[in-house]
């Protein structure tokens, strides 16, 4: 179920095809009481939320009553109540069959008091129950979690706090029947799906439970080119699946995978995931798997691989006859360290900010020096970036001081225009964004792979 959260008249202009369901949210925009007439063909959520519970209205509890009660000829509409109205008015004489019982709690979990609450609602047998918790860990969300599983009755719920988008993004997989939606820019907290994450994510759409993977990093995985690569090809060729952004913290690495394996709906529709740093160090080793890696492929045996390699391998290639002697590879991370496995020949230097990183890699192979930032003097044939230098426009000749060099292998892309790409011969400069599709066409031939062994 989706539902399409309606915060003001604008909203009303461009109600998206697929919705079925709609909430008013009477207590941020109080005209859209004269636009219910119009609205007979749809099911209707009233909501009008107090502000202790996330919402903006102070009506009192007669004036929240009197508002349903002159609304309760319209068939077609159902009425969000607190459970915490119920609790301080017990003997209110309410047609439940109409009612959506809520519970919004912005503090701390304690599951006690959510047991107590769900078991309020469902003994009043509502036409809904509804659930919004804040959660402060991947942990508190399987704890939450687990106790919806436990409840005789399905339940709408949602996380407030970090892990509210990854929560709505699963909630097909997570025992919630629904999930509300709302028009870009109307979001009523952070982390609600907007009406871009259903044309993107076919799956909250399906009536059956799609193969599900994605990306798994820090806040960068939302700006990710893969989101729309891997789920445009999906949906291009029919292939049931979805490619979504995992922002995870490296403290609830574990709980991630705890959450996958004791639930069967999500191990057993989960193909895999794009890892970027530092999980593509974290993950491997979770799993005691010694090397690097920027891609798991989950099943039964878990296999990982590096396509980060594989792409450095074939731009080495195309580079092979130009005459590249001296190499400057800048950077600290695991892109820094595969350079170095792959590009042997050579004299080979080493730049980057941080300087005991440094002194680590320099153990990796002999005959490698670190250089100054400030070395303008310094002629290099090839400058490999692998630092994030560039992505938010910044110029990595004035941020480093390095600037005498003829090729370029640039890993950053970004949708901004990268100035280093402006520093060499347009033919000099091979890019991050040639370098992210060669490992991608890769990624997707094994996200394929495992999707149709599934199918067997």
């Amino acid at each position: 179920m989706l539902i399409y959260s309606i915060t003001n008249e604008e909203d009303l202009k461009a109600i998206p095809n697929w919705a079925q369901w709609l909430e008013l949210r009477f207590d941020l925009d109080a005209n859209l009481i004269d636009h219910l007439s119009q609205l007979d063909s749809y099911k209707v959520i009233i909501t009008d939320r107090w502000d202790k519970e996330g919402g903006k209205s102070r009506r009192s509890v007669e004036k929240k009553l009197h508002l349903y009660q002159s609304l309760a000829n319209y068939d077609n509409l159902y009425f969000d109540i607190e459970i915490a109205l119920i609790e301080a008015n017990p003997d209110l004489d309410l047609d439940y069959r109409r009612m959506i019982l809520s519970y919004h709690n912005f503090e701390a979990l304690d599951i006690p008091v959510i047991k107590n609450k769900l078991q309020l609602a469902c003994s009043l047998q509502p036409f809904m129950v509804k659930v919004a918790q804040y959660c402060s860990s991947l942990g508190q969300v399987r704890m939450l979690h687990q106790v919806i599983k436990e409840q005789s009755r399905e339940i709408l719920w949602l996380v407030i706090g970090d892990y509210a988008n990854l929560q709505r993004l699963l909630f097909p997989y997570l025992c919630s029947i629904g999930t509300f939606i709302a028009n870009s820019g109307s979001q009523t907290i952070e982390g609600q799906l907007t009406q871009e994450s259903v044309e993107k994510y076919q799956h909250l759409l399906a009536t059956k439970l799609y193969k599900w993977g994605g990306l798994i990093g820090g806040e960068q995985v939302y700006k990710s080119l893969g989101l729309d690569y891997y789920n445009h090809h999906f949906q291009e060729k029919k292939i049931e699946a979805c490619y979504l952004p995992i922002n995870l913290k490296e403290s609830d690495l574990k709980e991630f995978f705890a959450l996958i394996k004791n639930n069967q709906e999500l191990k057993e529709n989960c193909y895999g995931f794009s890892l970027t740093m530092p999980f593509k160090k974290s993950i491997p080793q979770l799993f005691n798997h010694k090397k690097i890696s920027n891609l798991i492929i989950y099943g039964m045996n878990h296999k990982f691989y590096n396509t980060d390699y594989d792409a450095f391998l074939k731009l080495k290639e195309n580079i092979r006859d130009l005459g590249i002697k001296r190499i400057l590879i800048y950077g600290t991370g695991s892109m820094a360290e595969l350079a170095l496995e792959v590009f042997v020949e050579g004299q080979i230097s080493l730049a980057g900010r941080n300087l005991d990183r440094l002194q680590e890699l320099k153990l990796k192979r002999k005959n490698i020096e670190i250089i100054d930032q400030i070395s303008p003097e310094l002629y290099f044939d090839l400058l490999i970036n692998t630092s994030s230098l560039g992505m938010k426009g910044e110029s990595f000749s004035q941020e480093t001081g390095i600037s005498n060099f003829k090729y370029v292998i640039d890993l950053p892309y970004s949708q901004v225009e990268i100035p280093l790409q402006l520093e060499v011969e347009e033919e000099n400069y091979f890019s991050g964004r040639d370098f992210w599709s060669d490992q991608s066409e890769r990624q997707l031939q094994l996200f394929k792979e495992r999707i149709e062994n599934d199918k067997k």
